[in-house]
């Protein structure tokens, strides 16, 4: 009589099987981190150029004229900002309606980094 004795444990095949999962896992788990790290730095970038386009907006916005006057008193004006290259700021007001002489549409472009990606704010001032 032949005695078999069953050990514990995982065979070859499930262990195989086992590390290709969990190399699958880290793979995946990976490419999510850096895809994550990439968002995060483009998402930083966009939110110091908004902040860059509403402080100009503000500034620009209570210095604007009653009768509104055109004008533009910054073009491609190179500002430093940290975390940001190539910071070019432009503010135009412009007179949107022709009968309302007293409402002026003030508009702010910041062009940032390289490549170059644009971010704009406006609005209107009733004085």
């Amino acid at each position: 009589m032949i005695n078999r004795n069953q050990q514990s444990g995982f065979t070859a095949v499930e262990l195989l099987i086992t590390l290709f999962v969990a190399a699958a896992f880290l793979v995946s788990g990976y490419q999510l981190y850096n895809l994550i790290i990439k968002d995060s730095g483009q998402t930083r970038a966009e939110a110091r150029a908004s902040n860059v386009a509403y402080d100009y907006l503000r500034r620009y916005s209570a210095t604007a004229a009653s009768p509104c006057a055109v004008a533009t008193p910054l073009n491609n004006y190179a500002d430093t900002v940290t975390g940001l290259s190539a910071v070019k700021v432009t503010v135009a007001i412009t007179c949107p309606y022709a009968i309302l002489t007293n409402v002026s549409k003030v508009s702010v472009t910041v062009l940032y980094n390289t490549p170059q990606q644009t971010m704009k704010y406006s609005t209107y001032v009733n004085k």
